[in-house]
């Protein structure tokens, strides 16, 4: 059934193009801020979302390529674990904007990637038209779902917690 929404691939591509906004609107503010912390914030929910929408939704529609979709998920571990590190960082030691930086990067570097090596996915995979809008109208409801979700953002808050004591 096709709904006549923006398909998979363009739906991630903006999704990554939100994230890379949040991203740069956050270098650009003071460290300690609370409008550094309030774009953090959405930024880690946005984040979080895109991570739900790839992993349950996106890959699975990919599955043929596996080799490129195993990357993939290794690179949402090593963006984690990036995160974790900056997360841990006290705004007043030396290395945090360094470390908030290689998180930024490493971030925009798996976007680019993923555009690069899965938008269109190489073969096997053969997804028509129809199913691509069906999957981007499946990833943009999640997207809306998870983003007007007070347990959504409690789980970010909490994930963020977490990471950093770890």
């Amino acid at each position: 059934m096709t709904t006549g929404v923006t398909n998979a691939y363009d739906v991630l591509r903006d999704h990554h193009n939100v994230l890379r906004d949040l991203g740069n609107r956050f270098k650009e503010l003071p460290a300690g801020s609370a409008a550094r912390q309030r774009v953090l914030d959405e930024l880690l929910v946005e984040f979080d979302i895109h991570m739900r929408i790839e992993d349950d939704l996106y890959y699975p529609a990919m599955a043929a390529a596996s080799r490129l979709i195993a990357i993939a998920h290794a690179e949402h571990r090593q963006i984690y674990d990036a995160l974790a590190v900056a997360l841990r960082t006290p705004a007043t030691a030396p290395q945090y904007e360094a470390e908030w930086e290689f998180f930024l990067t490493v971030l925009e570097a798996h976007a680019d990637e993923e555009e690069r090596d899965l938008i269109p996915p190489p073969a096997p995979v053969k997804l028509t038209e129809a199913q691509l809008e069906d999957l981007g109208a499946a990833m943009s409801a999640r997207m809306a779902k998870l983003r007007n979700s007070t347990w959504e953002r409690l789980r970010v808050r909490a994930r963020a917690a977490l990471l950093r004591v770890l």
